[in-house]
């Protein structure tokens, strides 16, 4: 290595973040080394603050500072932002391979558990990374750059600002302006996928899905629309139209003779709403619809809240009546232990488990364990994502009769779901 590329000292802590990281940028550009800033963030403290205290928090922290240590020392700054958020600055001569091959190792090496009174708790490190001198010259738009890649980056992994990162955030803008007022204007609608039994080869029950038709945007994907509805703290009055939108259309069923159970997913802020549970009970009561035909989902990402305070939601939901599933099961934390806290009617496996059940002999012997778990609990288990007639096939023979999918039915619309069944 280039000694021009060397650092002269240890972390920088004795000034302000930016000021250190300006002049370590201006030394890069100054002896022609290529660089990258790094915001690197410690993925599951919150969930070790929750189920192990703080002082398993602080002890994760520190372990993680030390093993950033020894990958700086090519020339870097280092900082801890707050929380769980570190901002590091590396550089070398070596070209920008060099700088992805460093990034990888850093996150290898700061991801591996550490052992906090004999129970090892997993670490999971996510980053965004923004490189220089072709992407930016300022230091607060390089941190904001690698801020967005590290929000585009899946957990445990990273991410490399791009353009097109600065091209969504631009769309984010519009769709967050275009929600304004899109509920009062009647912009959403309901789609359902129906649930099928494979025995009776009839639909059992379906699953509410939320569409949205801007003027102006179109139809937006949910995947686009619903983190920014999220973070704007729209989902509480959505998710109170969609709930007793959903519930209407299952009462009308119900009156058709057609009774189908209908699945709502609610969101963490919902959950978090202490008058949410009464809020259920009015809309079925308005409805008037018999709260077994309604069922609950959540996901295990909901569940790492204090636990007493989602028992108690749970519990007064599930006493009225309401089914409650557990959504996605399998790509959270500690599913094992939600199971043990909390009582749910069903398991959905996720797609990803689904996908996996035809791929590998692991993924065939994980899927079997779930399913049979999942019986043994006395749990409905319901197969999402089945797409093909192996897969369905495959989920058969390790017992799960129950399917959600595109093999099945795309989601619809409310008049095309009565009387689904499957073709012979």
């Amino acid at each position: 290595m280039n000694d021009s590329c060397a650092s002269p000292s240890s972390v920088i802590t004795n000034l302000p973040v930016r000021q250190n990281l300006s002049a370590a940028v201006s030394a890069a550009y100054a002896q022609g080394c290529t660089g990258a800033v790094i915001v690197l963030k410690v993925s599951d403290l919150t969930q070790i603050n929750h189920w192990h205290g703080y002082e398993a928090g602080d002890r994760v922290i520190e372990a993680v500072m030390n093993r950033i240590e020894p990958y700086l020392s090519e020339g870097y700054f280092l900082s801890r932002l707050g929380g769980g958020h570190f901002l590091i600055f590396l550089r070398a001569d070596q070209g920008e391979g060099v700088l992805e091959n460093r990034v990888n190792h850093l996150m290898s090496g700061v991801s591996s558990p550490i052992d906090f009174g004999g129970e090892a708790l997993l670490i999971r490190c996510t980053a965004g990374v923004s490189l220089l001198p072709n992407e930016a010259e300022v230091t607060d738009k390089l941190i904001r750059n690698a801020e967005l890649a590290l929000g585009s980056a899946k957990v445990g992994r990273y991410a490399f600002y791009t353009e097109a990162l600065q091209e969504n955030l631009a769309s984010e803008a519009e769709i967050r302006s275009a929600l304004v007022g899109a509920l009062d204007r009647g912009e959403f609608f309901l789609v359902y996928q129906p649930q099928f039994c494979i025995k009776t080869r009839k639909a059992v029950a379906v699953e509410a899905l939320l569409r949205w038709q801007s003027p102006s945007l179109g139809l937006v994907p949910p995947d686009r629309f619903i983190p920014v509805a999220e973070s704007t703290g729209l989902m509480p009055e959505l998710g109170d139209w969609i709930l007793k939108t959903a519930c209407g259309q299952a009462s009308q069923w119900l009156m058709a003779g057609e009774p189908l159970r209908v699945a709502v997913n609610i969101s963490a802020a919902q959950l978090e709403d202490p008058k949410f549970a009464r809020r259920v009970q009015e809309i079925l009561a308005e409805c008037r619809l018999p709260s077994s035909w309604l069922e609950l989902e959540v996901t295990e990402s909901m569940l790492v809240g204090p636990i007493q305070d989602v028992q108690t939601a749970l519990q007064e939901i599930r006493r009225a009546g309401v089914k409650l599933a557990i959504d996605d099961f399998g790509t959270g934390y500690s599913n094992l232990a939600y199971l043990q806290h909390f009582v749910f009617d069903t398991l959905k496996i996720d797609r990803l488990f689904t996908n996996a059940v035809l791929e590998t002999r692991a993924g065939d012997v994980l899927v079997k364990a779930i399913i049979a778990m999942g019986m043994e609990l006395g749990l409905e288990i319901v197969a999402e994502g089945v797409e093909t007639e192996d897969q369905k096939g495959a989920l058969e023979a390790l017992g799960c009769s129950r399917m959600q999918g595109y093999l099945f039915s795309r989601p619809v619309t409310a008049e095309k779901i009565p009387l689904f069944q499957l073709s012979e």
